[in-house]
């Protein structure tokens, strides 16, 4: 099978989430809202990945009357003030299926190829997530409801980095070799956290355009 074609039945296993992206103190303003093109942020996660899950996402906010008009299901943190763990933990709750994928609202480039090879590439982990070689992608990861007693053991804790809890459960990497192979943009990970940030996007969007 082409690892970048969808595979029959992930779509039943595995539910998309868009975390809306808390308070975004250095981008100034809620980075949700801040326009790539002629669009906001969340407009573009949430098209790119309706069309690979054939389905809208669910978005996790406290704050559904911003995003009512997506016409998208939301929900908020369980667990108050717990930043992206705190997210995590409330999408895997509400969750009807055994795994979700996360996305974050401020990842613009996200690709439906990438996202299916990612499926297709899960087995029996808990956790699927990208490795460029330095650091990991804990906002463009799939995790298992086994990932349930962890999280909240990290959050009674008041951990609140996603990547606290991972020692405790079963993680497997999509490498650095396997994206180069796949070709993917050196821009598919830029998330936007700052006015810099937003430029360098700007500036690889109009060049892709």
């Amino acid at each position: 099978m082409n690892n970048l074609q969808e595979s029959p039945g992930r779509r039943n296993t595995i539910t998309p989430f868009i975390l809306s992206g808390g308070k975004s103190r250095r981008m100034g303003t809620n980075k949700s809202f801040v326009r790539l093109g002629d669009k906001p942020l969340i407009e573009i996660v949430v098209e790119k990945t309706a069309v690979a899950f054939a389905a809208r996402p669910v978005i996790i906010t406290n704050h559904p009357g911003d995003y009512a008009y997506l016409g998208c299901d939301m929900i908020g943190d369980i667990v108050k003030d717990k930043g992206p763990l705190g997210g995590i933990h409330s999408g895997l709750i509400h969750s009807p299926t055994p795994y979700i994928f996360v996305f974050a609202c401020d990842m613009p480039f996200i690709e439906k190829n990438f996202i299916y090879y990612m499926m297709n590439r899960l087995t029996q982990e808990d956790i699927l997530i990208p490795h460029n070689g330095e650091s990991v992608e804990p906002l463009h990861a799939i995790y298992s409801r086994n990932c349930l007693p962890a999280i909240e053991e990290h959050l009674h804790e008041d951990h609140r980095c996603v990547q606290s809890f991972f020692k405790d459960v079963n993680v497997a990497y999509v490498s650095q070799s396997e994206m180069t192979e796949l070709k993917l943009s050196d821009f598919y990970f830029l998330n936007l956290n700052t006015l810099e940030d937003l430029a360098k996007a700007e500036s690889y969007f109009k060049r892709s355009n």
